[in-house]
């Protein structure tokens, strides 16, 4: 199909991209099927597409993509303890994330719930973005954009965390975006990383340790410095991936346990059964969906 590249402007065959890395979905295909939880009775093959670049535009994202993969996101989901020197290609996966993600929930319709002052800034971040990955800017200015890694958690340290917790920080892909007072970001997960785009940006002080260097650095997991309000964020978004769950049909509950009966090792040695032991632990008979039995089957 020929339209206009939504990145570079031009005219040209336009592709169907993915609204978050194709790597990520091949990744959560290697122990089961994907789930979107607005339809969690049906299977998935791979993650949400849009019409959006040109092939050139699509390659250039491509080579953020693939150094990122190989060097950081499958290391990491293997070995949280990894060390890894990165280059610029980093920032530039980072903010091709965060601008995917904000362009997506904007032809999506899931902005209404922001200020007319706040859609204006998250239009301006979607054109200092794409300057950026063009190369015509420098930096992201007042956008800034942070990475986080996830990792799996021991104990609650008292605060009231959701039984998926472990699953859902290390496992579940997610998009969306938040706001307080002063802070407006996208929000992109996708397995043990969440990337934060920021809109509004007065908060971003209060983030240590997350922020990507333009010119390159290292990649260290170790401690970070985050405002409170993103535990609460972060409760709310597994509690929805949970409810979401909870609504899978006793058909395709049967089909989940087929497909791990067929392949117990496999599942035995992934990083979900890792995730699910460590919510086990915390939550005991909790860390399992409540299941209702009476929903509708969709296939």
């Amino acid at each position: 199909m020929s339209g206009v590249c939504e990145l570079c402007g031009k005219r040209a065959p336009i592709l169907q991209s993915h609204v978050l890395p194709a790597f990520v979905f091949r990744w959560m295909k290697q122990v089961g099927h994907i789930r979107h939880s607005e339809v969690p009775n049906r299977r998935s093959q791979d993650g949400p597409k849009k019409e959006w670049l040109c092939r050139g535009c699509e390659d250039l994202f491509n080579s953020f993509e693939t150094p990122f993969a190989n060097q950081i996101f499958h290391p990491y989901d293997n070995d949280r303890a990894i060390r890894v020197r990165y280059g610029e290609w980093m920032l530039k996966f980072c903010v091709s994330v965060s601008w995917r993600t904000l362009l997506y929930l904007k032809e999506e319709q899931h902005l209404t719930q922001f200020s007319e002052r706040q859609v204006t800034l998250m239009d301006d971040a979607l054109r200092t973005w794409s300057r950026f990955l063009q190369g015509e800017y420098k930096h992201t200015g007042s956008f800034e954009v942070h990475l986080l890694p996830f990792s799996e958690i021991a104990d609650s340290g008292g605060l009231n965390l959701p039984p998926n917790i472990n699953r859902y920080l290390t496992r579940t892909v997610d998009i969306n975006a938040g706001s307080s007072e002063s802070t407006c970001f996208t929000y992109s997960k996708f397995g043990p990383f969440a990337v934060f785009g920021f809109v509004e940006s007065e908060d971003a002080r209060k983030w240590k340790g997350t922020n990507v260097l333009y010119r390159g650095g290292w990649f260290e997991p170790g401690k970070y410095t985050l405002p409170g309000q993103l535990v609460g964020f972060l409760v709310e978004r597994a509690n929805r991936t949970r409810v979401a769950m909870e609504k899978i049909s006793p058909t395709q509950q049967r089909k989940i346990a087929e497909s791990i009966r067929a392949n117990p090792d496999q599942f035995v040695q992934s990083g979900l059964f890792r995730a699910m032991q460590r919510d086990v632990e915390m939550f005991g008979e909790d860390a399992f969906a409540k299941y209702n039995s009476d929903k509708k089957e969709d296939g």
